[in-house]
């Protein structure tokens, strides 16, 4: 068979697989929308590699691996997985930090028919210990130095997946797929875990659907669907900075092999200047992450001494994103002020994106996280009203449920119930409202803080805002926030409270403030940490006694 033959013939199979339809169907128990025609397992997403055989994959420090190279590599680490005597079915802990190696191991525990568990690799001996219990792996993949002292005698090295890539040679994808496993859609994909920034890190279970739903989602609304690319068009070039163990990290590995993308992996913690150098030398054209990380490159030193012109999109998510915020990208990266800019919102329940919203959504609907994706539908849960309640998503991306807990998160519809507030306009366009146990009771009245900080990170001396209750003799709650404030601005709680009147309610102004010019700390992934800032603030005032109360009346005068 020729090339031209080869390519033909995978066009037509990807057109069999990734379909532009939108149904109403059964799935997992109940109806809701799906694709058709549709991938059914992740097998599928093979399909077409060999197109981008002669392609950088993977670019870590001075590690450059080839599409046809990875390829290649698949059968040999899939050997080095089933030689450990792992079987279909079995939960296979990958703990690690983001490298080629962990992404072929990834691959080489699905090759295999295992359940890939995606370990935090900052998590704590305690949660480690939890996940271990928990998951009961029949193989454990790290590049821990000494894991046995936490409990995983006999683990594998990650780094013992090199060696699969070192024969150089390029794999035929066909032969590849043959090897794998049989799975169906509702097999287990992968095990993802939360944050654990309250209670225990849990188990998040994704099935086959779910993972490659997701991935139909985020192909249909870029316009690219696999059938339609061209193998000699320009390739995309993306730079991933936060953990491939989280669901938006899985997404990155996914959509680069697909759309034959270049994924460019930082080294090491997350280091602004390594970010802005590695944009300029491997003229990377997409980067996202969650805002902290964009304050942090934008107000970086040398920001103006590096060409960022190949930068194309910077999408953000994972918190609340301000107009400020937006405007200063805009500002500072002209090239993103008409389109590339954007905001999206998901979660590891949801399997990734449930809504995202663009350069124009933006800027017509301040504070949307967007519309929901093709295969997403959301519901507001008992509104109050201004139309915020609790946001329920159902999508075949939703989790089949939380490994060794029997909840009622997904209920017996198929509907997610996310714990975050929100509403939908007329267009169904949803804005977040924060989170149901983000909520102050004041005095009886609710407080919604995500709404709070928005508002104050609105003020153009601010950069970083976490918004809290803490205990009060007779309100029971008021609201407290902490301020990270532009160095050399003298920025006051007098200057915010005023700044507050007319956006929110005189009951949810911050009542105990802290400014400051040091950063907030941050969980995985650069998500502010607003646990450890709530007890931070409590031990000062503990220490220090309370700063008096600066807030306002019913009338909205000065208390």
């Amino acid at each position: 068979m020729t090339t031209a033959d080869a390519r033909k013939r995978a066009v037509t199979e990807l057109a069999r697989l990734w379909g532009s339809s939108v149904v109403a169907a059964e799935y997992a128990g109940h109806v809701g929308l799906v694709f058709e025609p549709r991938p059914r397992s992740l097998r599928d997403v093979l399909v077409g590699a060999d197109r981008w055989a002669q392609r950088t994959y993977l670019v870590q420090g001075e590690r450059r691996i080839s599409f046809g190279e990875f390829v290649a590599a698949l059968p040999r680490a899939g050997e080095i997985i089933t030689g450990r005597g792992v079987q279909p079915g079995d939960h296979v802990l990958l703990l690690g930090y983001n490298s080629p190696d962990w992404v072929l191991a990834l691959w080489a525990c699905w090759q295999a028919g295992a359940t890939p568990v995606l370990g935090n690799r900052w998590w704590s001996e305690a949660e480690l210990a939890n996940s271990l219990e928990l998951t009961r792996p029949a193989l454990v993949i790290t590049d821990l130095p000494d894991p046995a002292p936490c409990g995983m005698s006999g683990a594998l090295a990650i780094a013992d997946f090199a060696a699969a890539y070192e024969a150089g040679s390029v794999g035929d994808a066909d032969a590849v797929m043959d090897g794998f496993a049989t799975r169906e859609e509702d097999d287990p994909a992968l095990v993802i875990f939360t944050s654990g920034s309250s209670g225990a890190p849990k188990g998040v279970v994704l099935s086959q659907r779910a993972v490659i739903a997701n991935q139909h989602n985020l192909l249909m609304r870029s316009r690219r669907l696999p059938a339609g690319l061209d193998p000699n068009g320009q390739q995309s070039v993306t730079l991933v900075c936060t953990p491939l163990f989280h669901v938006g990290g899985v997404t990155n590995v996914l959509t680069n092999l697909i759309v034959g993308g270049k994924m460019v992996l930082n080294e090491g913690k997350f280091d602004p200047a390594q970010i802005l150098r590695l944009i300029e030398t491997e003229k990377v054209q997409s980067f996202g992450g969650v805002p902290t990380m964009a304050i942090r490159v934008l107000e970086h030193p040398s920001f103006e001494e590096h060409d960022l012109s190949s930068l194309r999109s910077w999408p953000l998510g994972g918190a609340p994103v301000s107009p400020a915020l937006l405007e200063r990208l805009a500002r500072q990266l002209p090239q993103l002020k008409r389109r590339g800019l954007g905001n999206t919102w998901g979660m590891s329940e949801s399997g990734g994106f449930v809504t995202g919203a663009g350069n124009k959504d933006l800027e017509q609907r301040p504070g949307t996280v967007g519309r929901p994706y093709p295969v997403a539908e959301l519901r507001i849960l008992d509104p109050d009203g201004t139309g915020s309640g609790e946001v329920l998503v159902r999508s075949p991306t939703v989790m089949l449920g939380y490994l060794g807990l029997d909840d009622e998160t997904v209920d017996s519809e198929g509907w997610l119930h996310t714990g975050d507030l929100g509403h939908l306009d007329e267009d169904n366009y949803l804005y977040l409202d924060g989170r149901s146990k983000d909520v102050v009771i004041r005095g009886g009245e609710n407080v919604a803080t995500g709404h709070v900080e928005m508002a104050i990170a609105r003020h153009p001396e601010v950069l970083e805002v976490a918004v809290f209750g803490i205990p009060h003799a007779d309100l029971g709650e008021e609201v407290a926030a902490v301020v990270v404030a532009k160095e050399r601005v003298t920025v006051t709680p007098e200057d915010l409270t005023t700044f507050l009147r007319g956006a929110v309610a005189y009951f949810a102004f911050p009542t105990r403030w802290s400014i400051r010019t040091d950063r907030l700390p941050t969980l995985a992934g650069e998500k502010i940490d607003k646990k450890t800032v709530k007890a931070e603030f409590l031990a000062t005032e503990a220490a220090t006694g309370p700063e008096p109360e600066r807030g306002t009346d019913e009338k909205g005068q000065r208390v």
